[in-house]
C-alpha cells in the first residue's frame, strides 16, 4: 500500500498491488505484429517477469530501468505498433511498486499516457486489455487535483473494453466491479454472470490470471 503525501494534511492511498495484479492483464496474451517486434517484446517480457517476482532491492530497481530503456528502444523502431506501448506501460507500473508515493503517481501517469496511445493505434490489442487497463486506472488513482482519477472515463475505457471482447472474463469482471465499487449491485450482477461463464482455454498464456478472475467473480456474485 502506498500513501500519496503530495500536500501536507492532503493523504490518498494508492493500492499499489491492485495496480501491479492490472499489469498482468497487459500480457501473456498472443499478439499479431511483426517477427522481429515480437521477438524483441518477448525477450523484454520475459525478463520482466523474472525481476518482477525477485524481492525489492536496489538491483531490481536498476534492472527495471534497464527494462524500461529496451523496450523503449522497441516503441522508437516500431512507431505504428500498440504491444511495445503495452509492454511498457506494464513495466512503469511494476516499477511504480518499489517507488516513493511521489515517484509512483508519476510513473502511473506515465503509463496512464502509454495506454491511450496504444488505444489509439490499435484498441484490439491484446484483447483490448489496455483499455480495461486504462479503465481500472481511472477508478483506482486519487481525482484531480492529485491525480487523474474518473469514474466517467473508467466506465468509458471499461464500456469500449466489452465492445471489443464482450465474452471475455476480464472485460465482464473488472466492469461489474466497477459497478459494485458505485453501488450499482443489481447492474453488476449480469457481468458477473458473464465473467463466471466465459469460456477458458487452459492454452492461453493467460489461463491461470483468468481463473483467478473467474473466482473473484464467484465471490462477488455470493457476496450480494
Amino acid at each position: 500500500m502506498i500513501k500519496l503525501e503530495l500536500s501536507g494534511s492532503d493523504y490518498y492511498t494508492l493500492n499499489m498491488k491492485n495496480l501491479i495484479f492490472v499489469v498482468f492483464l497487459l500480457l501473456f496474451a498472443q499478439g499479431a505484429c511483426a517477427d522481429t517486434m515480437q521477438d524483441s517484446v518477448s525477450k523484454i517480457e520475459a525478463n520482466w517477469v523474472s525481476t518482477s517476482e525477485t524481492e525489492s532491492t536496489p538491483e531490481r530497481k536498476n534492472l527495471f530501468l534497464q527494462l524500461a530503456d529496451d523496450i523503449t528502444d522497441v516503441v522508437v523502431a516500431f512507431p505504428t505498433q500498440a504491444e511495445p506501448l503495452i509492454l511498457k506501460s506494464a513495466i512503469l507500473l511494476t516499477m511504480a511498486e518499489d517507488a516513493s508515493s511521489f515517484v509512483a503517481l508519476g510513473l502511473v501517469k506515465q503509463a496512464k499516457t502509454l495506454l491511450a496511445k496504444a488505444i489509439d493505434i490499435n484498441p484490439e490489442a491484446r484483447g483490448g486489455s489496455a483499455l480495461v487497463t486504462l479503465g481500472i486506472l481511472y477508478y483506482k488513482v486519487p481525482g484531480w487535483p492529485l491525480a487523474f482519477g474518473d469514474n466517467d472515463q473508467a466506465e468509458t475505457y471499461l464500456r469500449k473494453a466489452l465492445e471489443v471482447n464482450p465474452d471475455g472474463v476480464t472485460s465482464n469482471y473488472f466492469y461489474a466491479e466497477f459497478l459494485l465499487e458505485q453501488g450499482k449491485d443489481d447492474q453488476a450482477v449480469s457481468y458477473l454472470n458473464r465473467a463466471i461463464g466465459a469460456t477458458l482455454d487452459p492454452k492461453n498464456r493467460s489461463f491461470k490470471i483468468k481463473v483467478k478472475h473467474k473466482a473473484k467473480a464467484k465471490a462477488a456474485l455470493a457476496s450480494l
